[in-house]
This record gives C-alpha cells, sequence and structure tokens, in this order.
C-alpha cells in the first residue's frame, strides 16, 4: 500500500496525555482530523521528523508518505492548499470530526465496506504496533511488545 504509486496517506498519533485532556473520542476525532490535514498538505512536516516514534515528545503529531518524490509530494501540498474542494474524506464511525479540510461522510463499520477505510486501519495498527515495540524496550515491566498496550489480563495484572 505505502509504496503504490499515486498513493498518499497520513497517520496521527496523539499522546496519552492528550486522550487524558479530553478523551478517547475526541482524540480519536482530533487524530483523524489531523490525518486528513497530513493527505491535504495542511500540516507541513519536516523531514527527520516524519518518522513515528515512542522518543518523540510531542503532545501530537502527524507521519505522511506516498506520492512519489519529494518533488511529487510539494506539488501535492501545493495543488492541495489551493484545491481543498477535490478532497472527500470516508471516515470509519458514525461521527464527522469537528473543523475537517474538506467535505466529509461517515460510515458505520467502514473497514468493511471501503477499501481505503480498510487501508487506514491497517495503517494505524501497524505504527501503534511499532510504537509498542519501542515503548517495550524502554518499559520492558510492561511486555508491550507480546499485547501492544491492548487490556489483556497480563497488561492489567503489569499496570495493577
Amino acid at each position: 500500500l505505502i509504496g503504490s504509486p499515486g498513493i498518499r496517506y497520513a497517520v496521527a498519533v496523539v499522546s496519552a496525555e492528550r486522550i487524558d485532556e479530553i478523551n478517547i473520542l475526541q482524540a480519536t476525532l482530533e487524530g483523524m482530523r489531523m490525518a486528513v490535514e497530513g493527505v491535504m498538505g495542511v500540516r507541513s512536516i519536516a523531514g527527520d521528523d516524519n518518522v513515528a516514534s515512542a522518543k518523540r515528545t510531542e503532545v501530537s503529531y502527524i507521519v505522511t508518505g506516498g506520492v512519489g518524490d519529494d518533488d511529487d509530494v510539494a506539488k501535492a501540498t501545493t495543488a492541495a492548499t489551493t484545491e481543498t474542494t477535490s478532497y472527500h474524506a470516508l471516515i470509519d464511525g458514525n461521527k464527522i470530526p469537528k473543523d475537517m479540510p474538506c467535505e466529509a461522510e461517515s460510515m458505520t463499520k467502514g473497514d468493511g465496506r471501503e477499501y481505503s477505510i480498510g487501508a487506514a486501519s491497517i495503517l494505524a495498527k501497524v505504527t501503534r504496533d511499532r510504537l509498542m515495540h519501542e515503548y517495550d524496550k524502554m518499559y520492558p515491566e510492561y511486555n508491550l511488545s507480546q499485547h501492544k498496550g491492548y487490556p489483556t489480563a497480563a497488561h492489567m495484572s503489569a499496570v495493577g
């Protein structure tokens, strides 16, 4: 997917601090909006900062990729900021984030109904799993590489 020509993607990472501040639903919606802004080029990313990492200290950030070489990304970003009406976001779930930078529609169980939503779900899960492996090295007592932070019995016992 990420190596396919003509594909542009963005993954938003929202910190635990931000989730605690605004709640998981609002953080999820905020992340969706951030990812759309990343695809559209509304948010710019500095070269070396365009990677998801447990070592990053920002409250929230996005990682983008695709389209082709840097010239293609620059062209897509320029076009995106001038032609926002050419974008349409499909949102998995029944709520559309506030302040979306383009038209959007929600789709309940969208990851099973629309390939682009399913692909976005895979990108998000792979990013989260990679982050959990990094966190596991930082906090081995929680065994995050095994359960990825999901509330399994082992995870609940470790954080207990």
